[in-house]
């Protein structure tokens, strides 16, 4: 099972709509996926139409089968959410609490439901903090959507920073660009030539799209309500980018419901 976390230190970059809507790709494509909602919000868990009902925080930290318990399926084959819990707003406190525990708290979160799922696209609040360390040395791959803007770049570069300090592979870090409007000189500009300290830039990018945002209005990956639009092809074009890059292959198994 390979844990694939989308990361960033703000929020409004597109995190939670590449969560789902990777996460919608790859389980097209016949993984078994799970969307585990790690952010209080709870955006990723409402737009797979789920509610915010998933473990209290107390119970993430302290219960081997809290996350295994809140699994639900979503409308879509293959497609599964472990949804958040405002509570989740306190898990940094008690992951602080745990000290040199709280990264093997989030891999036992995880085992019990290895054996169902092929990727676990894990939606990680905005931010650097306990959580995103523990998320950081889980995961094994982090992708960061950036906005072709010099401050992205700067919350790009205290990310690598952070992995450098925990002794991370910086590698396992997939940048790809995000909201991007070709109008304007610098995206137009990085999307041809990437800054210099940005490796592992993804060669898809997502579009600043209108169906993007009506992802609210449906509840729903954007394949799903609008499948020939700008939006989709994107999503659909980074999945199958980030799938080559990561030596992934379908899995054999059928596509099927697994909740």
């Amino acid at each position: 099972m390979r844990v694939i976390a989308l990361c960033h230190l703000k929020g409004g970059v597109g995190k939670t709509t590449g969560a789902v809507n990777l996460a919608y790709e790859a389980a097209q494509a016949g993984y078994r996926v799970l969307c585990w909602d790690l952010d209080p919000q709870g955006a990723a868990t409402w737009y797979l139409g789920c509610e915010p009902d998933g473990p209290h925080g107390k119970r993430l930290v302290n219960t081997r089968q809290a996350l295994s318990g809140s699994v639900s399926a979503t409308a879509w084959p293959n497609l599964d959410c472990a949804a958040a819990h405002h509570t989740l707003r306190n898990l940094d406190v008690r992951l602080d609490r745990a000290g040199g525990q709280r990264v093997k708290i989030l891999r036992r979160l995880l085992k019990p439901v290895a054996g169902r799922y092929d990727a676990v696209f894990v939606d990680c609040p905005p931010g650097l903090s306990r959580l995103a360390e523990a998320v950081f040395r889980t995961a094994d791959t982090l992708l960061m959507p950036v906005i072709p803007s010099h401050l992205s770049l700067r919350a790009y570069d205290e990310v690598v920073r952070e992995l450098d300090r925990l002794g991370i592979y910086r590698r396992s870090l997939y940048p790809y660009f995000s909201l991007v409007d070709r109008r304007r000189a610098i995206h137009r500009q990085w999307l041809a030539q990437p800054p210099e300290s940005m490796v592992n830039v993804l060669q898809s990018w997502v579009p600043a799209a209108v169906d993007n945002e009506r992802m609210g209005e449906h509840r729903a990956p954007v394949n799903a309500f609008a499948p020939r639009s700008r939006a989709a092809r994107a999503w659909r074009a980074l999945w199958q980018e980030l799938e080559f890059r990561l030596h992934m292959s379908p899995p054999a198994h059928t596509a099927e419901g697994t909740g």
